[in-house]
């Protein structure tokens, strides 16, 4: 750190840090709670449908990530289909989506 005997330097530069680790913290604040059964359910059909995509290890693109497998490629258009509907369910009821969307997506 470029900073040498000028303290205010350094602290500016620790001010900062602390400034980018407070926001990093508060982006990976841990996904509210359901606003109702409805949604629950909705939460629980999504994780099933997550569960069920299969990767096929011997089949990848250029960058070696693999492919789905057929079933896994419905099971992911299934899953986001559910994700399109509980996004619906969160508009309607008036609440900011985004915040259950997992830290991939935000």
């Amino acid at each position: 750190m470029a900073g040498g005997r000028r303290r205010h330097t350094i602290r500016s530069y620790q001010r900062r840090i602390e400034e980018l680790l407070a926001e990093e913290r508060e982006r990976r604040e841990p996904i509210p709670p359901p606003i109702s059964e409805e949604h629950a359910e909705l939460q629980r059909r999504i994780a099933e449908a997550d569960a069920e995509i299969e990767l096929d290890p011997e089949v990848s693109d250029r960058l070696g990530y693999p492919f789905c497998t057929p079933e896994g490629a419905r099971a992911a258009l299934r899953a986001l289909d559910l994700m399109f509907e509980e996004r619906d369910l969160l508009m309607r009821a008036g609440v900011d989506w985004r915040l259950y969307q997992p830290d991939s997506f935000r």
